[in-house]
């Protein structure tokens, strides 16, 4: 704990809400006592005993989490944690941890509870604060969908039903029947004094009263399952997914430390958390047999999205997990069109460009697609594969991945060439200067092939990357290309937003962010030896090969998570309240910690695009 100097102190709080209006009596009173800590990026900060009091950040930043790691709150200079500690020993179980190297006030717990008796606008400020953090709290355990990676793991009270339908072992049967009918359950619990006694089900009701003709007036005490196997409603779902398996049973009652019932689990439950997982949603693409059945199961796309988003999944990954999700349904789509027209004439690839290729595809991402022949068609085999990418092109347009806007896909013949075809096509592209051609580079240089074989397209890259390896002013023109658009950030580091139309005073981030960054990952990825589709693993390889300081590549994919997760939260947020996708955001709903980081993000952004005029410039005008 370091020394403190208390003028200092007090010179900070009478700039600081709310103790600027405290009087200076009153300023000196709070602080005595307080103390300052320093705490380094990472570390937890303790609040037990005397140090579950109230803390002021004077120079850093932390976040406030839950007990399961959920971020409730990140907070900066000149605001408050361990409010809820102070005031109500912390009911909720949060915790902070430093974003950065940290100096911390820390108030003596006695003399800032005195202040919050003598002072009510003081202390209606934090309650506020608190009751805020609550809401943040609540709102991000009901955001806490199922993942991939949280699915199993997935605590029972998060998907058990609440509202019990409860008899006394005394009911009758008749009794019983009626109340489950009436409320449209398939079980009924029993309890006496609170605890749970039993439970019957409509199985019991069928195979214990109705197959033996037992009277209806019967108690329920005689036809229950006596002490039911339950769970702990912090159990696991796998606990549950498995305990239900063993034992045959279609309902688990879920029981406090007091044996009191307090939910319902069943195999419903079980089975509508599970709609949203990914695997899930493969298994039933590739079980479809129809465009139509294969749309409505895709209607789950959004959802799925917004699922993967509000789980705290990686940007990163949730671009791969979606593009795996694309590579089945596109796959599906082929065999579905291979089923309708018949075998191909040909071996042909089915290759994707863009955000797929790349797999970094978000809420409202288009298709970009195109077929490698094995030779030049005749005119009957281009009719095949016209009817053919027709069919797969406008699929994926009915099952949620839009048809692009540039028609760049397998659907125009255009894109639909032998390897020679692409070859000739991309050498073309390299040579020419043409704004064109370069439109074209920042789409097909990003490739990869999602059916056929594989193998067939390493020479088309080796190709190209022959190509430019040969030639520096298309790589200079790519350059000049991809620093043409700038951060939006002004002379005094002000955002530079949309100055009109429907997005005014607002950031477009992806293309005044990530473009940004994949445009200059294309740039160094086209010069590495080894080619690389996506963006972070294209940094990582300019790394690898020393093309690209560490410190600079590291850096840009930071800057490309931290716009990426910016990105699919406001694209989430636009999708739910209008049902369409949009990636921009308004400065002034982040905090200003947030915004303090965005503006940090476009500053590493345009220290690499310096790095990157003086790498591929170099001599040219």
């Amino acid at each position: 704990m370091a020394a403190i100097d208390i003028p200092e102190v007090q010179k900070f709080i009478e700039a600081t809400p709310p103790f600027l209006n405290l009087t200076l009596p009153q300023q000196k009173q709070l602080l005595t006592g307080v103390s300052m800590i320093y705490v380094r990026q990472g570390q937890r900060v303790m609040l037990q005993g005397e140090s579950a009091t109230v803390h002021l950040i004077r120079r850093g930043a932390c976040e406030i989490r839950s007990p399961k790691g959920a971020l409730v709150d990140q907070i900066a200079d000149g605001e408050c944690f361990g409010v809820s500690s102070a005031m109500v020993q912390n009911p909720d179980g949060l915790h902070v941890v430093a974003l950065e190297d940290s100096l911390v006030y820390r108030f003596d717990k006695v003399r800032f509870m005195e202040m919050v008796e003598q002072n009510e606008a003081f202390g209606l400020f934090f309650e506020h604060t608190r009751h805020n953090r609550l809401r943040k709290l609540s709102r991000s355990q009901g955001e806490e969908l199922t993942s991939p990676t949280s699915q199993l793991s997935t605590p029972i009270s998060h998907i058990m039903t609440r509202q019990l339908i409860l008899a006394s072992p005394n009911d009758t049967v008749q009794a019983i029947a009626q109340r489950m009918t009436e409320a449209r359950v398939s079980s009924i619990l029993v309890v006496e004094n609170e605890r749970l006694l039993g439970i019957v089900t409509d199985r019991d009701l069928r195979s214990r009263v109705l197959a033996l003709g037992v009277p209806s007036s019967l108690a329920v005490s005689d036809i229950m399952t006596r002490s039911p196997v339950s769970l702990l409603p912090d159990s696991l779902v796998m606990q549950a997914q498995t305990l239900m398996s063993e034992s045959n049973i279609h309902h688990l009652p879920i029981v406090d430390e007091e044996q009191r019932a307090v939910g319902m689990l069943t195999a419903a439950d079980l089975l509508r958390h599970q709609e949203l997982s990914p695997l899930l949603l493969i298994n039933q693409i590739h079980r479809q047999q129809s465009v139509e059945s294969l749309a409505h199961v895709c209607k789950q796309w959004p959802t799925l999205i917004i699922n993967l988003i509000v789980t705290d999944m990686k940007p990163a990954d949730v671009g791969k997990v979606l593009a795996t999700v694309s590579d089945n349904l596109t796959r599906r789509l082929i065999e579905l069109a291979l089923e309708k027209f018949g075998p191909a004439p040909m071996g042909f690839q089915f290759l994707v460009f863009g955000s797929q290729a790349r797999q970094d595809q978000s809420l409202g991402s288009d298709q970009d697609n195109g077929l490698m022949l094995e030779r030049e068609p005749t005119a009957d085999e281009s009719a095949y594969f016209s009817d053919f990418s027709q069919f797969v092109c406008e699929g994926l347009g009915l099952c949620g991945i839009r048809l692009c806007p540039g028609d760049i896909m397998a659907s125009n013949p255009a894109w639909r060439m032998t390897e020679a075809g692409w070859k000739k096509a991309f050498s073309k592209w390299i040579k020419s200067g043409e704004p064109s051609a370069l439109l074209h580079a920042s789409i097909f240089f990003d490739i990869r092939c999602v059916y056929g074989e594989e193998e067939a397209i390493k020479g088309l890259i080796k190709g190209m990357q022959i190509e430019v390896s040969k030639n520096s002013v298309f790589l200079a023109t790519l350059t000049r290309s991809a620093l043409a658009s700038k951060p939006p950030l002004g002379f005094f580091r002000h955002f530079l937003l949309e100055s009109s139309g429907a997005h005014k005073h607002q950031l477009d981030l992806k293309h005044q962010g990530l473009a940004l960054i994949n445009d200059l990952a294309r740039l160094y990825g086209l010069s590495c030896g080894t080619y690389r589709v996506g963006t972070l693993e294209r940094l990582e390889q300019a790394i690898r090969e020393k093309l690209m300081s560490v410190d600079t590549g590291r850096n840009l994919m930071d800057a490309w998570d931290e716009l990426n997760a910016l990105r699919l939260a406001a694209q989430r947020q636009h999708w739910q309240a209008t049902g369409k996708a949009s990636a921009y955001l308004d400065p002034k709903d982040l905090s200003s910690l947030e915004r303090k980081h965005l503006k940090t993000t476009f500053s590493i952004i345009s220290d690499a695009q310096d790095v990157a005029q003086q790498r591929f410039l170099k001599g040219y005008s």
